[in-house]
This record gives structure tokens, C-alpha cells and sequence, in this order.
């Protein structure tokens, strides 16, 4: 099954290239039948987010970040968002060789190209290299990746704690700084302003699934190295996935990448891994915007374009590095004590992670061949302390990366692509649910929300029940979860279909909009999730109704929760009038919010006036709601 849905996801990529959409539309009804019937899990999973690509690519649907904004409301998930293989990799591959290469050095000064959030593999680092040279350790971090969230609580967190950690090995001096380059120029421009800060300074450079975004800018890959050798650093070790998705066909992409994230997605859902079920959430968010940026996206600031070992072997020699030797852990580690799929073995020197037959990362280690003369000047520009954030950014860099992250009421947060074609059902559905996820994502972050669901209504008779009542089923690939703690509240809603009038969003699909103070304080007539929302400490909700110009037929209602925190009526009913100002504002011409008519100012008090009359409230006893009372 999964190599005729995948025979059917190239089909209908000839035909989008083709420009005949009415066959691929034929065929992506087919592809969603059969993926529905009898599939696994992953494989459903990884059908839908191929599809998705596909529509993403023929309507220039794209995200707004390269990287997806990690969920944001607990500091741990941002730091275990990562895969969890592949930070086991990073740290079995690359430790003994960084350790080899700065033997007998005072100090040491780390430079981090990485979007892994994970402190332990510096703190590490620090601890064996002062066992190598004792107590008297200058040790510098100098981290450069891409702003992965709102919440910088987690970058002060792991601060502190790598601060405690220089203080409990008596380090003579330790510094750590975070530049933000959200973009291949932010990189470039970061690279370039880095700077030795003496002679007898030990650099480590570090990239980590970070150095093939360089490759499609002209002229970037060639500038960074360039300046990094110029650093002649001890090591620079590379960390990348070990594939060929940079073929220009687009047939030939999605032939290549197809079997390399089958075998990811099947890890996430079948290995024995020590984890939990929030942090696969975040893993599935991951790969999914990867799958999005090698199939759909070809400009070069945000394509993904992953290269083999090989092509990155005579890269580097043609820019004047060899190869350093490397010392590798073969055995599979505490972290994998249950799973014998991974096996790291040896390749042309290198270590390679493969799951069973399928290779997916590589790690090399490298250094200049050639000594070329240094300003060795101080580097009073990139130098932190380990409280502080900063950036070696300009301003007009800078304010990109405001505006990709924070900014209220954002107008590319709906972004405008290409014209929908209206005889394409079903491409038109996976094209909708696409970019109202991206919608959810950006106004739970902006909004510091917990959990936004997508329920749709296809307004037809097979979506009525018994009685006729209008039925709503959740759509999962159009829900975000930012706070993974509340993510199973997902899978529990998707098995459950609401009538109209029944629950937040069944009371939208009459009103428009539906605002709910605390979800938890009503009977399980009025809500029958109100027990598992107060089990995932959900309270505030609202529901606002949008319809496509283009499925005119079809309702979607858009259900936001409010942050567990605020409980105070008036501050949820001004957040409330802002999510609705925001999809006012921003919405495309593609999209209508029901409504719409209605003063935002005035939008929360006259639903409140005209339905809350019909809600039964529970006792204001203070008391959870009682599992007997539920069933």
C-alpha cells in the first residue's frame, strides 16, 4: 500500500507540473481514500504531509518560518524538540573527536551552528575537557541559529544553569551569547563578524543540520567557509542528514524523500524510545515543515536541500579543508537501550546513523589546510555574559525576524499565493486545512495560546446525523498544539463529532462566534469534553467560524483556548476581541470570518448577552468536575 501511495503522490506531482489540475485533483481523491482505508499510522501521516507539499508547491501556500515556532508555553518541550536519534547522534559522533582536537588547551571557544535546544551536550563538553586540563578553563559559547520561539524563559533557564555548571568546575572564565539568524543572510552576515579572540584560543566550530541551508544562496556557502577558515579553528565538525534532496526535478525529490521520512515517521510512531507522547508531537511539527521545504518551496532563503556525505567530501576539499580522523562510540547508548533498529558503523571514515537499511545522518569532522595570518584582535563585539541575549544582526535583519515572530495583527500571516482553482475539490480541502494551520500557529504564538482546534462541517447530508442536526468533526493536520501537554486532548476531540449547537464550536456554527469564560465550570450536555479540559487545565474558549470563498459548502471553526493563567473575564474578553481583530485584519480574499459584520469591540458582550443564557453552569463550588458526573 505504501509503495501504490506513493506511485500515486508522483502521479499526481506530473500532473500539477503538468498544469493539468482536474487529473490531479482525481487523483488526490483517490490518494485520500486509500490512505484512509488500511494504513498505518505513520504512513497516513507521512501521506498527508506529502500531499499537502504538493498543494503547498502548486498554490505557493508557504509557511512563514523555514523552522516551525516551537511550541512555546514549557521550557523543556523547546529544549526536547529536536529527534531524538538525532541529538543522541550529534553527541556519540562528535564528543571524542572535539575532545581530541583542543587536548592540553586553556581555552576554548565553542561556536554552535545549531537548532538544537539541548544544554546537556555543552555541559558535557565543559566537564571533560576540564578533566583534561584541570580547573583553569576559559570556555566561550557562541551560539548561532534561528529564533525557534516567543518564550526566551528557556534561553535564560539553560543560562543559568550552564553558568551554575562553569561555577561548579571553577572555570577562570565562561561566556555565552545567542545570535539570532533566522535567515541564510542572517548566517552569512553572523559568520562574517565573528573574530579570533587570541592566538591561543581553541575554536570549535559546530554545525548542526544547519550548513545545507547555505547551499542554495549564491555565493553564501563559499563566504562562511571562507571566514571560518580564515578563524583556523581545531575542528569543525558537521552534523547533516545523509540524502540527496536537492534534484531540480521535482519527481525526483519527492522519490528520493519519501522512503528517508517513511523511516523517521515510522521511528516516531513504532520504535521503543524513551520519551514521551508530547514530545512526538513536536517531532511530527518538525518534519512536516522539512517534507513542506524540500518538496514545496524553491526560493532560496527557506528550500530544504539535504546533500549525501560524498557531495560534501568534495565540497570542502574544493574550499581547502580535509578531513580530521574521528573517534566514534559504535554502541548503541543508554538512550537506546530497547532499540536495536539504529546502528551507528563507519563510512569512509565517517560515522553514519542508519535505521535499519536506510541511512539518515552522517557526521564529519574537518580543518583548514591552509595557516593564513589573523587580526587577532579582541572580539568585544560577539561577547555576552551568560544572562544576556544578543544579536551581531543589523537593524534591518533584525526587524524581519520581529516581524516572522512577534508582531501582533502580522499581515503576512494569511499570505497571498497563488488563485485557487475552483473546479479542484479536493486539493482546495488540503489547501484550506494547510493554511489554517499556519494561521493557528502564528496566533497561538503571538497570543501565548495553549490549543487551537480545526472543526469542519461539510454541510452535507452524509455530515447529518439521525435527526438532522449538522455534524463537525475535528480536522487534525488543521490543529496546533502549543503546549504539548495538552496534546492528547487532540486525539480525544478527533474521536468525537459535535451536533451544531453542541459544545464551543457546535454554538459557533449557529452564532458565528462563541465565547465560553471557563469550559470546565459546564455540565457534559453543554461540553463533552469538560472533564478532559480540566484534567488539561483548559478553561477560556472561543470559536469563530470562517468559510472558504472557494468550498462555499463547507464551515470551518476555528476554537482557541485560552491561557490556563488568565482568569479574570475582562482580560480573556480583550484577548478575545484582539484573535478577532487579527483574523479581521489578515484575512485573505480567499477566506470569509463569519461575522465579520460585527463591531470587535463589541464582539464578545453581545454573544455573551445573546447566548450564554442558554448555557447551564455547574455549582461555583471550586471543586473539578467529578469523573461520576462526566459519565
Amino acid at each position: 500500500m505504501t509503495t501504490l501511495l506513493l506511485n500515486k503522490l508522483l502521479d499526481s506531482a506530473k500532473a500539477i507540473e503538468d498544469g493539468d489540475l482536474n487529473h490531479a485533483d482525481s487523483i488526490f481523491k483517490e490518494i485520500k481514500y486509500l490512505n484512509d482505508a488500511d494504513t498505518s499510522t505513520e504512513t497516513r501521516k507521512l501521506v498527508r504531509f506529502y500531499a499537502e507539499a504538493l498543494v503547498r508547491r502548486l498554490y505557493k501556500l508557504y509557511p512563514r518560518n523555514c523552522t516551525p515556532l516551537v511550541p512555546s508555553t514549557d521550557s523543556y518541550y523547546i529544549r526536547c524538540w529536536r529527534f531524538l536519534p538525532f541529538v543522541w547522534f550529534v553527541e556519540k559522533s562528535c564528543h571524542l573527536s572535539i575532545l581530541d582536537a583542543v587536548v592540553g588547551k586553556k581555552k576554548v571557544h565553542l561556536i554552535n551552528f545549531s537548532n538544537i535546544e539541548f544544554h546537556l551536550l555543552i555541559r558535557n563538553l565543559m566537564r571533560d575537557i576540564v578533566k583534561q586540563v584541570g580547573s583553569r578553563l576559559s570556555f566561550q559559547v557562541t551560539n548561532i541559529r534561528p529564533k525557534l520561539s516567543n518564550n526566551e524563559d528557556y534561553l535564560q533557564e539553560m543560562d543559568r544553569e550552564l553558568a551554575a555548571e562553569a561555577k561548579t568546575l571553577r572555570l577562570t572564565d565562561f561566556k555565552l551569547n545567542h545570535v539570532f539568524a533566522n535567515t541564510v543572510a542572517g548566517v552569512v552576515e553572523s559568520t562574517l563578524n565573528l573574530k579570533r579572540a587570541s592566538e591561543d584560543e581553541a575554536i570549535v566550530v559546530k554545525w548542526e543540520f544547519e550548513l545545507h541551508k547555505l547551499i542554495l544562496l549564491p555565493g553564501a556557502f563559499q563566504k562562511v567557509l571562507s571566514k571560518l577558515k580564515d578563524l583556523r579553528p581545531e575542528i569543525m565538525v558537521i552534523v547533516e542528514q545523509e540524502a540527496n534532496h536537492n534534484n531540480p526535478d521535482i519527481l525526483d525529490r519527492v522519490a528520493q524523500s519519501f522512503p528517508y521520512y517513511s523511516s523517521v515517521f515510522e521511528s516516531i510512531e513504532e520504535d521503543t524510545i524513551e520519551c514521551n507522547f508530547e514530545n512526538k508531537i513536536s517531532w511530527e511539527m518538525d518534519f512536516r515543515r522539512q517534507i513542506t521545504n524540500v518538496v514545496a518551496r524553491e526560493d532560496i532563503e527557506h528550500a530544504e536541500r539535504h546533500e549525501t556525505q560524498a557531495w560534501w567530501r568534495q565540497q570542502l576539499h574544493h574550499l581547502g579543508f580535509h578531513p580530521v580522523r574521528q573517534w566514534f562510540n559504535h554502541s548503541r547508548g543508554r538512550l537506546f537501550s530497547d532499540t536495536a533498529q539504529y546502528v551507528i558503523e563507519g563510512k569512509n571514515g565517517c560515522p553514519v546513523l542508519r535505521r535499519y537499511d536506510v541511512p539518515l545522518l552522517f557526521a564529519s569532522a574537518w580543518k583548514p589546510e591552509l595557516v593564513q595570518s589573523d587580526e587577532g584582535s579582541d572580539n568585544k563585539e560577539n561577547v555576552g555574559n551568560p544572562e544576556s541575549i544578543s544579536s551581531c544582526l543589523e537593524l534591518n535583519d533584525l526587524s524581519i525576524i520581529q516581524n516572522e515572530c512577534e508582531e501582533e495583527g502580522d499581515p503576512t500571516i494569511m499570505r497571498e499565493g497563488n488563485m485557487w482553482s475552483p473546479e479542484c475539490p479536493s486539493i482546495n480541502e488540503i489547501a484550506a486545512s494547510s493554511e489554517i494551520f499556519d494561521i493557528l500557529e502564528s496566533v497561538c504564538h503571538v497570543y501565548k495560546l495553549p490549543l487551537a482546534l480545526t472543526w469542519i462541517s461539510d454541510g452535507r447530508e452524509t455530515a447529518e446525523n439521525s435527526e438532522g442536526k449538522i455534524l463537525l468533526r475535528v480536522e487534525e493536520t488543521a490543529c496546533y498544539v502549543n503546549d504539548l501537554g495538552a496534546s492528547e486532548f487532540v486525539e480525544i476531540c478527533a474521536g468525537f463529532d459535535l451536533e451544531e449547537g453542541q459544545g464551543v464550536a457546535g454554538k459557533a456554527l449557529l452564532s458565528n462566534i462563541y465565547f465560553v469564560p471557563d469550559v470546565s465550570d459546564l455540565y457534559p450536555a453543554d461540553y463533552p469534553f469538560v472533564y478532559e479540559a480540566w484534567k488539561f487545565g483548559l478553561h477560556g474558549a472561543v470559536a469563530i467560524k470562517l468559510r472558504s470563498t472557494y468550498r462555499s459548502s463547507v464551515d470551518y471553526i476555528l476554537e482557541f483556548f485560552l491561557p490556563s493563567k488568565m482568569r479574570e473575564i475582562s482580560e480573556k474578553q480583550l484577548l478575545v476581541n484582539k484573535i478577532l481583530s487579527t483574523l479581521q485584519k489578515n484575512r485573505r480574499n480567499s477566506w470569509i470570518v463569519c461575522g465579520i459584520d460585527l463591531n470587535v469591540a463589541d464582539a464578545v458582550s453581545e454573544v455573551i448577552a445573546a447566548e450564554m443564557s442558554g448555557i447551564t453552569l455547574m455549582p461555583k463550588s471550586g471543586n473539578s468536575p467529578s469523573a461520576s458526573k462526566v459519565d
